[in-house]
Parts: structure tokens; sequence; C-alpha cells
């Protein structure tokens, strides 16, 4: 009987580590965390399983003592804003030994499906024995849920090294299998290795069927932080931490491509633009920091290719940037257009007459550059929307005049309003038809500044008088 119990808690360790979490000595850090909780989040939306919905004319005033540079427009109507803050964050707070950064929180990109659904996924970043969860938004039902336990479908248990998030953009096949790779929250050192670790796992899920599975880890020794999928063609690509680049033929379950780009090019892994007419993969060479060049990597020849080609410069500081968001398709004008991580904001065509990168400078994301992960692209062309790091409002940029817009200012009325703190925004997408937005936003009930711990999604509905297309 003693004999028994004992299997049941180790049992309990490894399927239920948020119950054995709960009877554990939180951290300082943690203890902490829980008291701010209890003190800013006075409506305990915390715990509500359905949005929070508001409405305000102070969703235009900008915040206070502010002055953004540069040429803009407020919007005339203020949108609806519904938040729920996601749900399932088991455990809620993590007991002590729990190491680098412990909290929920998304660091990847929204994606939609064709029948409007949206998919992201967050994790609690820790180096060992990491939970993920997927989640849907349903607009047709109007709910968040969890769709899929990454961590359950890999075999992870509480005390397996780990990666801590998904990173890159998941992209969904026509027969509604999802794709996506984990990275790692905690950088891998050698008791990771010498323990089992491999580097970064691929797995599938359908959206329509709800069929996982577990690719293992398809390229020994490297991460996958950043990854686009060519729906079309069948082709997950990756670029790699340790200067790796990967192909995995997402119909035939293989490994098209694995190793480096010649010559010591280092594929940059934290923006990858696809270019669906030619199926290359568009990013810059991060090797010198200082001299960003373009590269592109065809999946059809396992072909690499640097251009002498670069991002514009920022027109405030001056300096050169690595590539950051973009929009997933050309606007109307025929242009990608692409942010830098210093915000400076660009166009850009893979091959203009001379079959050379053509870019062309449209300014920054706000003031003199805030960085931005993910662009989302109005249906006609006309919009495109993006949401800026720190105080920025949620922009909306007219392609056809070069004016930007701003739709609504959220930190500060959710602060005072809910004690919520929100910031570092990933993954934002639009829907179908183009009247609202859905954002993955970290946030926190800390106190103004700190944003990572209770993850919100966020559906802002556009007003049809800021959209005319």
């Amino acid at each position: 009987m003693q004999r028994m119990g004992v299997i049941l808690i180790l049992l309990a360790f490894i399927y239920y580590p948020s119950t054995i979490f709960s009877q554990e000595k939180l951290s300082p850090e943690e203890q902490k965390r829980k008291e701010l909780n209890e003190k800013f989040d006075t409506y305990k939306i915390r715990y509500k399983t359905e949005f929070s919905v508001d409405n305000s004319i102070d969703f235009l005033k900008k915040p206070k003592d502010t002055e953004p540079k540069g040429d803009y427009t407020v919007a005339k109507v203020p949108p609806t804003v519904k938040l729920q803050i996601v749900p399932n964050l088991e455990p809620e707070y993590f007991p002590e030994g729990e190491a680098y950064m412990v909290c929920w929180a998304n660091w990847a990109y929204m994606t939609r499906s064709e029948d409007n659904r949206f998919f992201f996924s967050v994790g609690d970043h820790r180096g060992s024995g990491c939970q993920i969860n997927l989640y849907e938004y349903s607009p047709a039902r109007d709910i968040v849920h969890k769709v899929l336990d990454v961590d359950e479908l890999l075999g992870w248990t509480r005390y397996s090294y780990t990666d801590g998030k998904i990173h890159g953009h998941m992209g969904i096949m026509p027969d509604g299998t999802l794709w996506a790779a984990t990275h790692y929250g905690v950088p891998p050192d050698s008791t990771w290795w010498a323990n089992g670790y491999r580097g970064s796992w691929l797995l599938s899920y359908n959206i329509n069927t709800h069929e996982a599975k577990n690719y293992g880890v398809p390229m020994i020794g490297s991460n996958l932080p950043c990854f686009t999928v060519d729906t079309e063609r069948g082709r997950l690509v990756a670029s790699g931490a340790y200067n790796m680049v990967m192909c995995w033929d997402c119909i035939e379950k293989k490994v098209r491509y694995a190793g480096h780009p010649p010559e010591g090019w280092n594929m940059w892994h934290r923006s990858m633009l696809l270019d669906e007419e030619t199926g290359k993969m568009w990013s810059v060479d991060s090797y010198d920091k200082d001299n960003v060049i373009f590269m592109s990597f065809d999946p059809e020849y396992n072909k690499f290719v640097r251009y002498e080609a670069s991002p514009p410069k920022n027109p405030y500081s001056g300096e050169r940037s690595l590539t950051r968001g973009h929009t997933e398709r050309p606007a109307m004008d025929g242009w990608f257009y692409w942010a830098t991580w210093n915000g400076t904001l660009f166009k850009f065509k893979p091959e203009g007459p001379d079959g050379l990168p053509v870019t062309e400078l449209v300014g920054t994301t706000w003031d003199e550059g805030r960085d931005v992960l993910q662009i989302g692209l109005s249906p006609k062309g006309r919009y495109i929307y993006f949401y800026p790091k720190g105080d920025a409002p949620i922009v909306q940029y007219d392609v056809k005049t070069g004016k930007r817009k701003a739709l609504c200012w959220l930190q500060d009325y959710y602060f005072e309003k809910y004690g919520y703190w929100m910031d570092h925004v990933y993954g934002m997408d639009i829907s179908k038809n183009g009247d609202f937005l859905v954002i993955c936003q970290n946030g926190a009930f800390k106190g103004r500044d700190d944003a990572f711990g209770h993850p919100s999604l966020i559906v802002v509905e556009i007003p049809e008088e800021e959209r005319q297309e």
C-alpha cells in the first residue's frame, strides 16, 4: 500500500504538475506578484471566462504629457474593445527553484484560418518542464479556449529540459493542419545536452479534426525561433539560433534541407517574409549588425542568395536595423510593408526591374520608431495595421494617402479601470473581412511598466467609418 502511494505521488508530479506546484512554497518574486495581483485586479478579471467589453471616448485620448512625433490623425469614432485574460494559466504562480523569467506570456505571431478562426500560443517560459498551450479564438462563438497541451503532446515532464515557448509564425495548410515549432526560453547549457535535450520540437495540430502529432526534433543541435509556413507548397522554413536553416516538407513529412548558409552568412532568426509568388523566403544577413543586407532562401533548390541591398535607415537616428514585422502579401500598391527593430517602416519588393530587391522608406511605426512584430493588411490592401511597443496607439496606415491614423490608445485606460498594465504585443492579425483586429497582448496586474504574467486576448472592432476601402 505504501509503495502504491509513492507511485501515485510520482505520477502526480509527472502528469499533474499544477497540483504539486500549488502545495510548494512560492519564490519570493512570485509571492510578491501574487500580492500585487490581489491589489490591482479589483474586478478579478483574471478568472473571468468571458470578455470584458468597453467602448469609450477615452480610447481616443493620447497618453498624458506626450506629444508623438510625425504626422498623424486620430480616429473620430472609438472602437469597441473586448478583453479576456487568457484561460488555463495553471499554475498561476511558481515555486522556488524555477529560474529565468518565470511567467506566462506570448512570444509569437497570431494565425488566422480561412474560416476566420484565430490561433495563438502561450508558454510559462521556464527552462525545465515548461508548459505551452495552443489556443483558438472563435469569433462566431465569441470564446477563447485551449485546444492543445503542447508539452503533453511532446511528452515533456516537470523535470525535462525543454523549450519554453512557440516563437515563430504558425501556418495552416488547406486541410486544416497547423504547423509549429518550439523554441527555448532559457539558453541551453552543457547540462541540458548531457541530460537529453536535442533542440527544438516540431508538431502539428489539425484545427478541424483536432488530431495532433509530435514530429520530434527535426534538426538535432539547433533551435527554431523563427519559422514561416508556405501553405500553398507545404513547406516550413526555419532559421535557427545557431546559424542554421531548416526546410520541412509538410506534405511528405520529411526534412528537405538542414544546414548552414554558405560563406558564413547568417540568416536572421527574428523575421522571415514569404513571397508567395515565387516561394522564396526573405530575411537579412545578421552577421554584421552594421551592414544589414537582404538574403533569400529558395526551398525549391535549397539555394541561398545575398544581395547588395539593405533596409532603409531610421530617419531620426540615421541607423540601420534588423527586420521585424511585415505584411503577408503585397498591399494594393504592389509593395510588401516591412518594419525594422528600431521602428523604421519601409516598402519592399523582392524583385525590381533588374531582378534585385527594392526598398522605399515610408517613415517610422510611431514616434522615432517602435518595435512591431506583426503587421495586418486589410482585405483590399488599402490599410495596414500594427500595434507598436509601449504607450503607442494601434495604428492604421493608409497605403493610398500615406497617412497614419491612431485608432485607439488602450494602455492607460485598462490600467486605470482594471489595474491591468499591457505592453509587448507580438501577435496581431486582422479578420477576413477587415472589421476587427485580434491581438495577444502581454500584460500584468503588478503596477506600471511590468507587463508579463497574465497575457490577454484583445479584440478591437474597427468602426466602419474608419476603414472605408
